[in-house]
C-alpha cells in the first residue's frame, strides 16, 4: 500500500488509528501541536551515535523517508548530522530539526548563545523545536560535565523557569519556530506553567511498554503538550532485559509480520505520541520506519507489559529529577558516584 501524509491534531490521534479498518503505516503521520505546527509522528534520533556514524545514519533515513532528525547539543554529533542533512539531498524545507540546550548553558544570558552554536554546528538558520533537554542547570563554563575535586557534578541555581523565559525570547528572533522541555514530570510542568508566557509545544521522555508514564501521559494531553517518546525500544545502558526482547512484543510481531522494533514503533506513535528510534544500522533504520496500525486487542497485550521500568535514570546528576528518590538519597548517590565521574565524565 503506498504510504500517505496524515495531519491528525494529537488528542484525537489514538481515537482515530485505533478505529481504522486496514493496517496501514503510520510512519508519515504529521501530529499538530499546540503552535498549530506539524510534526512528523517518527523522528530519527541521533544520541549516542558517533560522528563518524551518524553523518551517514542521518542520509540513510531521509532517503529512507524520515523527515524528523532529533539532535541534541550535547550529543557533539551536530555538524555531522548537518553533512548528513546536506549528503541527502532532501530540502531544509522538507525535514523537521530538533535541538536541546544543555544543561551548562542555562543561565538566561547564555540562551541564545547555546542555539547559535547549535545552529552553526547544523548549518542551519533556524531549527523547528528547540527543547530544554534536562530540569537541572549545571555551572556555567566550558565543560560539558563540570565537576568538583570529588567528582560530584557542579549545579547552578538557576531555576528553570528562568531559563525558559529565555527561550521564549528566542521565538522572537526567528531562530526557533517551537520551543519546549524534555524529562520534565507532572510537578515540574505544572510550576513551569504556573511561570510561562508561551506554553510548552512538547515534553521528551523515555517511553515505552514498559514505562508508559500514564498520569504524565494524560497531564500533557490535558495540558495540549504534546508527548515525544524517546528509547521507545528501550536501551542497554544497565544491561538489563529490554523492552524490545520481551517474549510478548516478538510474539505480536509475529502475529503481524513485523519485527519487534517496527511493534514498539507502532504503539508509540498509535498512542498518540511522536517516537524518536535510533539506530545506526540501515536494515535497522529503515525497518524502524515500516510501522504498521495495531489492533485494540494489540494495544492491550502491550499496555500490560507495564513495569514502570526507567532505563534512564541519571541519580549521579546531583538532582531527583523526577521527584522518585529524594534528595537527601540522590545527594548521597552523586557523592558515591563522583569517583567513577572522574574517569567518565572528562569533557
Amino acid at each position: 500500500m503506498q504510504q500517505q501524509e496524515h495531519e491528525l491534531d494529537h488528542s484525537k490521534f489514538q481515537h482515530i488509528l485505533a478505529s481504522l479498518a486496514i493496517r496501514t503505516s503510520v510512519a508519515l503521520t504529521y501530529i499538530c501541536f499546540n503552535t498549530g505546527a506539524k510534526i512528523p509522528a517518527v523522528g530519527f534520533g541521533t544520541w549516542q551515535a558517533a560522528p563518524n556514524e551518524v553523518e551517514k545514519a542521518v542520509e540513510v533515513a531521509l532517503r529512507a523517508g524520515y523527515r524528523h532528525i532529533d539532535c541534541a547539543a550535547i550529543y557533539r554529533n551536530e555538524a555531522k548530522v548537518w553533512h548528513g542533512i546536506r549528503n541527502s539531498g532532501v530540502p531544509r524545507k522538507e525535514i523537521f530539526v530538533t535541538t536541546k540546550l544543555w544543561n551548562t548553558a542555562h543561565d538566561p544570558k547564555d540562551v541564545e548563545a547555546a542555539l547559535d552554536k547549535s545552529l552553526e554546528n547544523l548549518g542551519l538558520e533556524y531549527v523547528d523545536l528547540y527543547l530544554m533537554h534536562w530540569p537541572v542547570a549545571f555551572a556555567s563554563g566550558t565543560r560539558w560535565f563540570p565537576l568538583n575535586q570529588n567528582g560530584v557534578f557542579k549545579l547552578s541555581s538557576v531555576p528553570f523557569t528562568e531559563t525558559y523565559k529565555a527561550m521564549e525570547a528566542l521565538l522572537k528572533t526567528g531562530k526557533a519556530n517551537a520551543i519546549g522541555v524534555s524529562n520534565f514530570n507532572v510537578r515540574k510542568l505544572r510550576h513551569l506553567l504556573d511561570n510561562c508566557t508561551i506554553k510548552p509545544a512538547t515534553n521528551r521522555i523515555e517511553a515505552h511498554p514498559y514505562l508508559q508514564q500514564q498520569k504524565l501521559f494524560d497531564f500533557c494531553q490535558k495540558e495540549g503538550i504534546l508527548i515525544e517518546a524517546y528509547s521507545p525500544l528501550s536501551n542497554n545502558q544497565t544491561g538489563e532485559p529490554k523492552t524490545v526482547d520481551d517474549q510478548e512484543v516478538h510474539a505480536v510481531g509475529k502475529s503481524l509480520g513485523m519485527d519487534p522494533g517496527q511493534v514498539l514503533v507502532s504503539w508509540g506513535v498509535q498512542r498518540g505520541t511522536v517516537v524518536l528510534p535510533k539506530s545506526v544500522t540501515e536494515k535497522r533504520i529503515e525497518g524502524n520506519f515500516q510501522d504498521k496500525v495495531l489492533s485494540e486487542a494489540e494495544m492491550a497485550r502491550l499496555n500490560a507489559l507495564e513495569r514502570h521500568k526507567r532505563f534512564n535514570f541519571h541519580v549521579n546528576l546531583g538532582s531527583d529529577i523526577y521527584d522518585e528518590v529524594g534528595e537527601k538519597t540522590v545527594a548521597q548517590i552523586a557523592w558515591k558516584s563522583g569517583p567513577a565521574n572522574l574517569s567518565k565524565f572528562t569533557v
